[in-house]
């Protein structure tokens, strides 16, 4: 099926397809509407080192800027696993964060940097939610110490790189659902369409099969039975009565019903010329009998020169 058969497909089958397609435009622009828009949000902050940490890397430096080691980065790592777990999300839903968030490793990064992303379907609360999250970031990471017992100025801090920023929209997943809907009901209209084409081509292939068989196989009269009647009718009109006597098979009774009114010869004359028309007459035919038959009417006589021996009846 090329592309112009199926436009002439779905410009046959109009009434189905265009209220369809303005079912599926409607759920388009409902689904645009019911579906919320998404926003999202996000935050960066680095790890630094203890002042004790600092103060001997550097000499006597306190500039925690300075010391950046690889020992930071693993402790980002556990600090971000750390705050998705079970319980830290419980304690996140108590303070209001209700959005889905998640916590990374800044892209790139060459240092201990994290990134806080929270998506929502709230501007505002969205906002909010990311500054939660930050705090709480930084909450986590203290606890983490002081539960392992780590002195003050042996502990390591947590700096904001990138403030919580005004959050995004983000249409991706509106236009998933949208075209999701529209899509669906796109393809449930051609396939419906399609669906009822091939359904009237096939009952309009099995009428035209019954019809063609029916003229193919019309009704052949049976040859009659030994002694039956053959019955011929005449023509409207004055012509001869076509018998052909090979097909009429032997030992039969042939009757001519001869209309009466178109028998009289147009060519007669003499006193008989002006005689109405008798009525209609029906005259008999015994054929002869089968060859070889020993008697029998219908048996053929030496004694007429082998001609079959015929009799007819009185008019009717």
């Amino acid at each position: 099926m090329d592309l112009g058969e199926i436009l002439r497909v779905l410009r046959k089958r109009w009434r189905v397809v265009v209220p369809l397609f303005i079912v599926a435009i409607g759920l388009g622009v409902t689904a645009s509407v019911v579906v919320p828009n998404t926003y999202e949000s996000f935050t960066t902050v680095s790890l630094l080192s203890s002042p004790m940490a600092t103060t001997v890397a550097t000499k006597g430096n306190d500039n925690p800027f300075m010391t950046f080691d690889a020992s930071l980065i693993a402790t980002a790592d556990f600090l971000g696993r750390s705050m998705q777990s079970t319980d830290a999300v419980e304690e996140l839903k108590s303070r209001g964060v209700t959005e889905k968030y998640a916590v990374s490793l800044a892209d790139g990064a060459q240092g201990p940097f994290l990134t806080f992303t929270v998506t929502g379907d709230n501007k505002a609360h969205t906002l909010q939610s990311t500054k939660a999250l930050a705090v709480f970031a930084q909450e986590r990471l203290t606890q983490i110490q002081q539960a392992n017992g780590v002195k003050a100025q042996d502990q390591i801090r947590m700096t904001e790189i990138v403030p919580p920023q005004t959050p995004t929209t983000k249409l991706k997943k509106k236009i998933e659902v949208i075209l999701g809907v529209v899509g669906g009901m796109i393809a449930l209209t051609l396939l419906l369409t399609f669906v009822l084409e091939s359904v009237s081509r096939n009952k309009a292939r099995r009428q035209s099969g019954d019809q063609k068989s029916t003229s193919d196989t019309q009704p052949v009269p049976a040859p009659p039975a030994s002694g039956a009647a053959v019955v011929v009718k005449s023509p409207s009109r004055a012509t001869p009565i076509p018998v052909v006597w090979s097909d009429v098979p032997l030992d039969q009774t042939v009757i001519l019903d001869v209309d009466a009114k178109q028998a009289v010869n147009a060519n007669q004359s003499g006193p008989d010329a002006d005689r109405p028309a008798a009525a209609d007459q029906t005259v008999v035919l015994q054929m002869p009998g089968k060859p070889g038959a020993s008697d029998g009417r219908g048996g053929r006589r030496r004694g007429d020169g082998g001609k079959p021996n015929g009799r007819w009846g009185s008019a009717r």
